[in-house]
């Protein structure tokens, strides 16, 4: 799947605000699932942008406003290919395929995998591993204690996906995993700390995904879910939220151990009083290409088929209608696409179509 993507996050202020500083996480990755094409960023009132690689690997963009401003602008465009339709998984054995993964309990019990993975298997800020998670997931465990990691996984999703109800505006940025079961309800950021806990009990390592449904239109935000270590496949994309694996309408922007790591936006600003958000996630969906394979397994006589591997290149930023923009090059697949039409969506009958997760911007005292 081939998808422009566009984020725009405006904050317009009661008062002017005097300085203002920014970072954003908003640069799609490129990995064997995906390769970003091309991506922009247009600040405004105009500012000079520099970027830089977190623990994480994930792309921060950061920027100042150190003058008199009323409005705070951030719009990114991003182009996208996903190696798989919308309507198969994207990491994972198909249905027909046989799940080649350990047993869960064999997994857990492996020290060199726990040394590897250590930081996505101990409590992080918003999945601190407390008591009602910890015994959710022993009843997990006691129901089949032989399941393999990949199934221990798909189910938790699914389980986590009927245990939550999908509510907006019943939990905050800051709410906890105890807090979400105490009150059985979130978003698609509590849907993730939830199912992420779960996995971590039981000796697999889980991490925060941040994204984008690349096949929704038009949305007020962003999307997140959950990637699991599962050899021998790797990381593993899980929506809990929509109670399945993830599929090439994913689009993967960045990764941590949870929200605190990942946050779309996040900055500090003087002045201004406070501050209204508007936000709006555009995507087209430009071409469809189910049988498209990454640069890891080529074959001849498949569709999508790879004509150029990298281009390298460097910061570019110029002057346009008023507003800095960036783009970064870095490194940039081409694909000769062949055209065809959208396969049907991949998605339980009652998942929201885009879930929002928090952005902020906090006035500085």
């Amino acid at each position: 799947m081939r998808y422009r993507i566009t984020h725009r996050t405006a904050y317009r202020y009661a008062d002017p605000a005097y300085e203002s500083f920014n970072e954003v996480r908003l640069h799609p990755v490129s990995d064997a699932a995906q390769v970003c094409l091309d991506f922009s960023l247009t600040i405004d009132p105009p500012a000079a942008v520099t970027s830089f690689r977190d623990y994480y690997g994930n792309s921060v963009h950061h920027f100042g406003v150190p003058y008199l401003h009323d409005h705070l602008t951030i719009e990114a465009t991003s182009e996208v290919v996903t190696f798989a339709p919308v309507d198969r998984p994207a990491t994972v054995p198909a249905a027909d395929e046989p799940d080649r993964s350990p047993p869960l309990m064999e997994l857990a019990a492996d020290p060199a995998l726990a040394d590897d993975h250590a930081e996505f298997l101990i409590p992080s800020t918003y999945v601190g591993l407390e008591f009602d998670s910890a015994e959710f997931a022993r009843a997990l465990l006691a129901a089949d204690p032989h399941v393999s990691a990949y199934e221990f996984a798909r189910r938790t999703g699914v389980v986590v996906h009927d245990r939550l109800e999908y509510r907006l505006g019943v939990t905050t940025v800051h709410s906890t995993v105890a807090e979400v079961l105490a009150g059985g309800s979130g978003v698609c950021q509590d849907f993730a700390h939830l199912l992420i806990a779960l996995c971590r009990h039981a000796g697999l390592p889980a991490r925060y995904v941040s994204g984008y449904l690349g096949d929704v239109a038009a949305s007020a935000a962003s999307h997140a879910w959950v990637e699991a270590f599962v050899p021998p496949y790797g990381w593993v994309g899980l929506d809990p939220t929509g109670g399945l694996p993830c599929t090439g309408r994913h689009v993967k922007i960045a990764v941590g151990r949870d929200y605190a790591d990942v946050a779309v936006v996040r900055g500090t600003y003087r002045g201004g009083g406070t501050a209204a958000l508007d936000v709006e996630v555009t995507s087209t969906v430009l071409d469809a290409t189910p049988n498209l394979v990454s640069g890891h397994g080529i074959g001849g006589g498949r569709k999508g088929e790879l004509v150029q591997f990298q281009r390298l290149g460097s910061l570019k930023q110029f002057q346009r209608l008023g507003a800095m923009t960036q783009s970064m090059a870095g490194m940039v697949q081409t694909m000769r696409l062949p055209a065809s039409d959208v396969p049907p969506q991949l998605e339980a009958p009652d998942a929201p179509r885009q879930q929002p997760q928090q952005q902020q911007q906090s006035p500085l005292v």
